[in-house]
């Protein structure tokens, strides 16, 4: 072990949207000091695309270890991955190595480490963890559009995909919206906020950092829903309006 890792603790590593030039100093210091580097995958997938945005940062020697999470909505599957992959992961700490846990955007935004934390910290409640935020998505949409998420006393809401409860009261009471990652239910999502009449107020963003990007700005014009699952949608109520915002 070298660099700013420490023995024995876990690190959450949001590794940013997609570009490597976009993970933090703090990140690349610590992914090129710890002894294992652990990232999530499914059984029918091992490709890692946070394991690829961090692997120019990852000392010699240091290669990426596999959790796999089924993708399930049986509950006593879920417990179970989650539980064998905790343990997985203290088996590592009480060795006294370091481990990182590499996740997409920011470690505590809708995250896989999220739930491997609370298990891994049930388990093995003096476990020594640092959490290293990372940049998401979304602010990298506002930075492509060179649009504020927030100004001022606006309020800004942040949901999933899902997004059937409460959509139009939600719509309603935030100044600005964001919506990740819609994927297959996206133009039933661009259907309800054109009837809203937020389509000249919506951008929806696609790929972000990554092969294919595609930024469209305005859902009047005829839409094309793209292509992939990294997707999300920024909807900004007062753009346009008369005092600037």
């Amino acid at each position: 072990m070298s660099g700013n890792a420490i023995a024995g603790t876990l690190y959450g590593i949001g590794v940013g949207p997609g570009d490597p030039s976009l993970i933090t100093v703090r990140a690349v210091e610590i992914l090129r000091g710890v002894d294992e580097v652990y990232t999530a995958s499914t059984s029918t997938n091992e490709h890692s695309l946070a394991g690829n945005i961090a692997s120019p940062y990852l000392r010699a020697g240091v290669g990426l270890k596999k959790l796999v999470f089924p993708m399930t909505k049986d509950p006593a599957k879920l417990e179970a991955a989650w539980r064998d992959n905790a343990r997985q992961v203290a088996a590592t700490l009480d060795k006294g190595l370091s481990a990182a846990f590499l996740t997409l955007g920011d470690c505590l935004t809708y995250s896989t480490y999220a739930y491997l934390l609370s298990h891994l910290l049930a388990i093995k409640p003096d476990a020594k963890v640092e959490s290293v935020p990372g940049i998401t998505s979304y602010q990298l949409a506002a930075a492509r559009l060179n649009r504020p998420l927030v100004q001022g006393s606006e309020s800004l809401a942040v949901t999933g995909g899902s997004v059937d409860r409460g959509f139009e009261e939600l719509c309603r009471s935030a100044d600005n919206l964001v919506i990740l990652k819609p994927y297959r239910g996206t133009s039933d999502v661009v259907d309800r906020l054109k009837a809203m009449g937020l389509a000249g107020r919506t951008a929806i963003c696609s790929n972000l950092a990554l092969d294919g990007e595609s930024i469209v700005d305005g859902l009047d014009r005829d839409y094309v829903e793209p292509e992939g699952y990294f997707s999300l949608l920024l909807i900004n109520k007062r753009l346009g309006d008369k005092d600037g915002r």
